[in-house]
């Protein structure tokens, strides 16, 4: 498809269609003094005698119903176009759905492993506040008892 709006062929149906009816207000004009003529003599029901305006009429219906199935041929491209892309739409729905759960769950569990990793990490700051008491309490030596100089001197 191009990507023009209208292509030629829109163009030229358009014309006709709305052209030729206005051909018939023109006095002592008619399309088929422009057509090329072909006398066929086999076929009795093609050479009925027909009016002018019958033959115009009946051009103008048979462009008319062209035209139409024209555009419902355009319309139905179009509609199996749109059912393509509600398909589409549609399954990137489900997977974004898809997607978002799974997301959701990641989300969790490293909600989860935050939580698990500030215990652990509250555990091991009280567990380096025991072993620095305990280090304390270790260098700590006992009160060294001096004997007096009285004592010493009995």
């Amino acid at each position: 498809m191009s990507d023009r709006e209208c292509d030629i062929t829109v163009i030229l149906g358009v014309l006709v269609v709305f052209a030729l009816p206005l051909t018939v207000l023109v006095p002592g004009f008619s399309v088929w003094d422009v057509v090329p003529k072909v006398r066929i003599s086999r076929l009795h029901i093609l050479s009925q005698d027909l009016t002018w305006p019958q033959l115009n009429a009946a051009l103008i219906s048979l462009l008319t119903l062209f035209f139409c199935l024209y555009l419902e041929i355009r319309k139905r491209k179009l509609d199996d176009m749109v059912e393509k892309v509600l398909t589409v739409s549609q399954a990137t729905d489900s997977t974004m759905e898809v997607e978002k759960d799974r997301q959701t769950n990641a989300v969790r569990v490293c909600v989860d492993l935050l939580d698990a990793s500030a215990e652990h990490y509250e555990n091991l700051v009280l567990l380096r506040d025991e072993l620095r008491k305990r280090e304390k309490l270790k260098k700590q030596h006992p009160p060294v008892i001096v004997p007096s100089s009285s004592l010493t001197n009995q």
